[in-house]
């Protein structure tokens, strides 16, 4: 049997394939945490909003009060910015996927040509076997 010719090309592109997949698992990772974050800072947020209007009912100092507005200010600035970093990392995510399925598809190409190589040369051999049973058995004939 012939060796597949695209062997080699098969082998890099399942490494390139591997290699993509961490890539994407490790935008994937580092996405999900930055969301994680984010939902964090908006726990935190809302915390603190329901205790600026707690104490607010029961009453505070000007100072008090425009210590909360100042500090919310801060977590409001925080959250954006966690909210453009998750921005960020899904859109990362999103071209490590693409790069994948773009290795995946490279894969399956050189599996279906190697696949078709496989199948025409065990063709290949089975027309050599039928010639070969073929000639023994009318040998046989001839010799009887």
């Amino acid at each position: 049997m012939a060796a597949f010719r695209f062997a080699f090309l098969l082998q890099l592109a399942l490494d390139e394939r591997e290699e993509a997949s961490r890539a994407m698992q490790t935008a994937q990772a580092a996405w999900l945490q930055a969301q994680a974050k984010l939902e964090q800072v908006d726990a935190f947020r809302n915390e603190y909003r329901a205790r600026l209007t707690q104490n607010g009912q029961q009453g505070m100092s000007v100072i008090q009060w425009r210590d909360f507005q100042l500090f919310l200010a801060k977590l409001d600035g925080a959250a954006q910015q966690q909210g453009n970093e998750v921005q960020r990392l899904a859109q990362l995510y999103q071209e490590r996927k693409i790069s994948w399925q773009d290795c995946e598809r490279k894969v399956k190409a050189f599996e279906a040509l190697r696949d078709r190589h496989e199948r025409s040369e065990m063709a290949k051999e089975n027309k050599r076997e039928q010639k070969i049973l073929d000639d023994f058995n009318s040998r046989i004939r001839r010799e009887h």
